[in-house]
């Protein structure tokens, strides 16, 4: 090992600038040694020892087959003060937690791809962990870091801005004891979809106890502006929230969910009057949204059903519906960021649902799922880079002393208090 440091390591003190630096060994256990390094600044200042801010990790490799080159065995990759993980190893993990893959898989996988494996102190045996705390930390300290870049700074203001909720329903009881057939609502995934250059985008995710109307302002005041156009089911608690905070917005209330309503309604009144009449206002309902006409031919078979429930369906509905039809006369040609329903904000939400759905029992801390809602929309717009990840993790960690701003578990709620359960 040469005495001179090949990689121009400076003196961190700045009254040593233009100092003479050697290597002067390493610190660690076998495998994963961290160099040192001792700063000879003359005169009659005494000689020091110093470690880089992010101490790199020795090299398991003798080349690297990114850059392409000869590496020596210090030059291996950075690491967090104090950490034994290193930050590319950080960054891995959290791609692969926002594929959606498990807290303790992924802790699990991380350990064996860093050689970190723990010892049992009696026998000497390695002992694999399956405890997800790992990852559980290292997306409350760094999630953030790696969303900021892509942080929305605005709802969007030109195309549509698709809006809906995600229920998470968990097994329950009612007052008696007995089972509650649908179980009750855990949470809800507040969700918005943006267009850029045509293409749907998710633009905010974030979760909420209920759908209540307060949670919902919340939601659309977390980013300022105020789209052009928004498109939505018929929830009372949005309609409300986006009626106060977006005046100004053209609203479309989707024409699928409308859609579905009216089949729901009809299928439901059928089992208990199978007329021919109402038969045949099924079928003719099959195509009610189709447009006017096809609106105006529903509207006079429903006449001549007279049912109770259907009419104040369309009493409720009606305005809105020919409205929205007299709009899209107007319009003409529809552009691929001015649909008349959620589906694409359906399609781009998927991978959200997949990813927690199994977990929904667990997920009961509001900004721990929320950091992690920060992965999972980074992986659904693609912009999951790994070179990336590990830059701005490096920069976070560089811009603070070497270590995260925030501490460990500094987002827990207090004990019989989940703040995602109402």
């Amino acid at each position: 090992m040469p005495r001179a440091s090949a990689t121009r390591v400076r003196c961190p003190r700045p009254e040593h600038a233009g100092s003479r630096v050697k290597l002067d060994g390493t610190y660690g256990k076998l495998g994963h040694r961290r160099q040192r390094y001792k700063c000879s600044p003359g005169g009659r200042a005494k000689p020091h020892v110093f470690t880089e801010l992010l101490p790199r990790e020795e090299s398991w490799q003798s080349s690297c087959e990114h850059c392409e080159r000869a590496l020596e065995r210090r030059e291996g990759p950075k690491a967090p003060r104090h950490y034994q993980f290193v930050a590319r190893g950080i960054a891995e993990a959290l791609q692969t937690v926002g594929a959606g893959e498990t807290y303790m898989r992924a802790s699990r996988v991380t350990r064996d791809r860093a050689r970190r494996f723990r010892v049992d102190d009696a026998t000497g045996e390695l002992r694999e962990s399956a405890h997800g705390q790992l990852l559980g930390d290292w997306v409350e300290l760094f999630a953030p870091v790696v969303f900021a870049p892509h942080r929305p700074s605005a709802w969007p203001t030109e195309g549509s801005l698709l809006l809906d909720h995600l229920p998470f329903r968990v097994r329950a009881l009612d007052d008696e004891g007995r089972r509650i057939p649908a179980g009750r609502v855990a949470f809800d995934i507040f969700c918005g979809v943006g267009f850029v250059a045509g293409r749907p985008r998710l633009w905010l995710a974030q979760s909420f106890a209920t759908a209540h109307p307060a949670n919902w302002r919340a939601f659309l005041g977390s980013l300022p502006g105020e789209p052009r156009r928004v498109v939505c089911d018929a929830h009372g608690g949005m309609l409300q929230a986006v009626a106060e905070r977006w005046p100004g917005s053209e609203l479309q209330q989707c024409e699928w969910h409308l859609q579905h309503a009216l089949d729901r309604l009809l299928a439901k009144e059928a089992r208990d009057d199978a007329s021919q009449e109402l038969e045949q206002l099924r079928r003719i309902a099959q195509r009610a949204l189709a447009g006017p006409s096809s609106w105006h031919r529903f509207l006079r078979a429903a006449r001549l059903v007279c049912n109770e429930s259907l009419e104040r369906w369309i009493a409720v509905n009606q305005a809105t519906i020919e409205t929205q039809f007299a709009r899209r006369a107007r319009s003409g040609y529809r552009a691929p960021d001015m649909p008349l329903t959620t589906s694409a904000l359906e399609q781009i939400t998927r991978p959200l649902v997949a990813a927690l759905y199994p977990r929904r029992y667990a997920l009961k801390n509001r900004e721990r799922l929320n950091r992690l809602l920060m992965l999972l929309q980074l992986h659904t717009n693609g912009d999951d880079d790994l070179q990336t990840y590990t830059g701005a993790i490096r920069a976070h960690l560089e811009a603070n002393g070497g270590r995260p701003t925030e501490q460990r578990r500094a987002v827990a709620d207090r004990a019989g208090s989940p703040s995602l359960r109402a």
